[in-house]
């Protein structure tokens, strides 16, 4: 039996590559022939699964981005698909119930089973978690503009990287006059015009959080949280609601679930896909790949 280990050498706090060395160790002694190639730049992933040829287990060591990566290079084959999750977030990690121990999220490599996940689409983009409009979008683009700076680096490297997302989140919540977007679900329009959207194919949102209460990543649909007040106060009732795993009452935002939504404004809202900041857009059409990518889950998990 054939495995490949993708591996992120950058990221989280740990030591990838030694962690890699780990993982070939343990499988090589259940008898796999096993190799690891180490990622060398953003993107890089998706073109080393492209790469893979014949495997019967694929291996991603990383955080959420190096896991959405691979899967964007599988073409939804079914090699089951394992994570050791040393990311930050680990948010998938957290929704399917992997361990966020590197040596438990190894063992589960041979004693979990393949699970089929959903994927979600946007654009030519695909997702694992979430795509996020308005606020959330000035959030990660304030973080991503700290961390091109020195000590933003250092801090998002050693642990600090909640901080900066409050640095971030404080310019962002007293905007004067957020972008309000137009919202379509399953080609039906939504009447209100909405200053932060959330599709979800996942109900974890960031450390454990929950936007979107009872979604999926294997029911075939999207949900979403539209929220409809951009007062600071709604958003801090919006952030106290998700980290309690509440949903919030109709009076603040509306839930829904759908296959497919589009997103559109008359002038460029900020927005991002799975924490990473992405240009501003005007319009966004977002789907579904059911069943797409086979993850290794533990047995107990839904």
């Amino acid at each position: 039996m054939r495995a490949l280990i993708i591996v992120n050498p950058v990221a989280g706090e740990q030591r990838p590559l030694r962690i890699a060395e780990e993982t070939a160790e343990y499988l090589r002694g259940a008898d796999w022939h096993v190799d690891i190639w180490p990622t060398e730049r953003g993107g890089h992933a998706t073109e080393l699964a492209q790469q893979r040829g014949e495997r019967d287990l694929l291996v991603v060591i990383g955080g959420d981005g190096t896991l959405r990566e691979t899967v964007a290079g599988l073409a939804g084959d079914e090699t089951p698909v394992g994570f050791v999750p040393i990311g930050k977030a680990n948010v998938m990690a957290r929704e399917l119930g992997i361990p966020r121990s590197p040596h438990a999220a190894i063992r589960l490599l041979t004693t979990g089973r393949p699970t089929p996940i959903d994927v979600g689409t946007v654009g030519d983009r695909i997702f694992l978690s979430m795509v996020g409009v308005g606020y959330d979008g000035w959030v990660t683009a304030g973080v991503d503009a700290f961390r091109a700076r020195p000590w933003g680096q250092w801090l998002y490297r050693h642990g600090g990287s909640t901080l900066l997302y409050v640095l971030a989140g404080i310019p962002a919540l007293l905007r004067i006059r957020p972008t309000r977007v137009a919202l379509e679900a399953d080609g039906v329009a939504l009447d209100g015009r909405y200053p932060s959207v959330i599709i979800s194919n996942a109900a974890t949102y960031a450390i454990g959080w929950e936007m979107t209460p009872g979604a999926e990543v294997h029911d075939g649909q999207l949900d979403h949280l539209a929220n409809r007040r951009a007062a600071p106060w709604f958003v801090a009732w919006t952030t106290l609601a998700s980290m309690l795993k509440m949903r919030l009452p109709a009076l603040v935002a509306e839930y829904g679930r759908a296959k497919s939504y589009r997103v559109s404004a008359a002038e460029p809202f900020r927005w991002q896909v799975d924490g990473d900041s992405m240009p501003p857009a005007t319009e966004l059409e977002i789907g579904l790949l059911a069943g797409h990518v086979r993850l290794i889950v533990p047995l107990t998990a839904d």
